[in-house]
């Protein structure tokens, strides 16, 4: 392209290593023609320390900024610095991202004199579908500034007909773009897996069933565990390992003991090294009550990991049910299991099942394709052929 940079600004309520819309934008930028665009990215609260992408982004060569935004949802005092800083930047387009993001950019865009904003729903949260009184707010402030956005990217087909639903708004504004993960780390075995395993305290020789996700009461791995503790009793050499960080950890690290299961139950927390961790598993189980389409499964299906999970959100499209794994309906325990138990049981079965995924995720969730989906859009919003 010649001519002026299409200058972006991508605002997302908090921007950090190892979390998944994060990884996914910077999935996006990576693969994008810098000829044509020029990226910043801004947070509307600080990370945690430990989890700082500044360094990161800086290195990059993309503009981070970080806005005082408190951890309540309503705190309007950060309009202004979002106000002030969109009328110095001046982007082309605020591409907004996740529930806090999507209700403030597009105010803060047409106070600033910006017209085109995209807004990137992610996931089908709990305000889209729940009856009570903040969440019918909160939809109705999404529908009052429906006519500042220009267009809604979902992540999935799920949560496209999700928010047409629940939220009103005209399925003409609403595109399909599915989300994309780093497939290099995939390309090929790494190696790894022995050595984790040996650093978990995991059985060379046991059958790993795993999940990478932060640990929260929507996870639902409170569940898992009791599911594993049933399949344990009919296969004792499986062993579970829970990858992540977060409020539920101490819940489900008594659960564990509690039912007797410290010796095949393993969290080791948050770890940055995710392709080495999936490579010491052999099935990936992923119990999550709500998703747009995450990264997690696609990483696992990349890493050619058969996977059970239940059918919400985009998991449905990201896994072939019979083809790269199981989906099960939410609610249905035994089903899960049973999806477990055939593939602890058939080392072929998760052979086939896991290749099938792997190429599956290499067509469906290459950033390549994210980035001209998006570079599509970005063109389409300003009118640019």
């Amino acid at each position: 392209m010649v001519g002026k940079k299409i200058k972006i600004v991508h605002l997302i309520p908090s921007f950090w290593t190892g979390h998944g819309p994060s990884s996914g934008i910077m999935a996006q930028i990576r693969s994008h023609d810098p000829r044509e665009f020029a990226f910043s990215i801004w947070s509307l609260y600080a990370p945690p320390p430990a989890l700082d992408p500044e360094s990161l982004l800086r290195e990059a060569g993309l503009e981070y900024r970080v806005f005082p935004m408190g951890r309540s949802f309503l705190d309007f005092r950060v309009l202004w610095p979002l106000v002030r800083h969109l009328r110095r930047k001046a982007p082309d387009i605020l591409h907004c991202h996740l529930l806090r993001a999507n209700l403030y950019g597009p105010i803060a865009a047409r106070l600033a004199g910006i017209k085109a904003v995209i807004c990137t729903i992610r996931g089908i949260d709990e305000y889209v579908t729940s009856p009570g009184l903040v969440p019918r707010a909160v939809r109705l402030a999404e529908r009052l500034t429906a006519g500042w956005v220009a267009r809604y990217a979902a992540v999935s087909e799920a949560a496209r007909r999700a928010i047409i639903t629940h939220l009103g708004l005209s399925p003409l504004k609403i595109v399909t773009i599915l989300n994309a993960v780093d497939l290099a780390p995939f390309q090929r075995p790494r190696g790894d897996g022995a050595a984790v395993r040996a650093a978990l305290g995991l059985s060379p020789e046991g059958i790993v069933v795993g999940s990478v996700g932060n640990l929260l009461p929507l996870k639902n791995y409170d569940s898992l565990v009791l599911w594993f503790r049933e399949l344990a009793a009919l296969c004792p050499q499986v062993q579970l390992l829970l990858v992540g960080e977060g409020q539920e950890r101490q819940a489900l690290e008594s659960l564990v003991a509690e039912l007797g299961l410290a010796d095949k139950v393993r969290l080791p927390g948050f770890r940055e090294d995710i392709p080495a961790v999936l490579e010491a598993m052999d099935i990936f189980a992923f119990p999550s009550l709500s998703e747009g389409l995450p990264r997690a499964v696609m990483e696992a299906m990349a890493a050619g990991l058969p996977c059970v999970a239940l059918d919400v959100g985009g998991n449905g499209e990201a896994v072939v049910d019979g083809e790269t794994g199981y989906v099960v309906s939410p609610g249905d325990a035994p089903g899960f299991t049973a999806g477990l138990l055939r593939l602890v049981q058939d080392p072929e079965l998760r052979k086939k099942l896991g290749e099938a995924g792997k190429k599956r995720a290499f067509k469906l969730f290459n950033p390549k394709r994210l980035a001209a989906q998006y570079a599509e859009l970005y063109r389409a919003v300003l009118n640019r052929s």
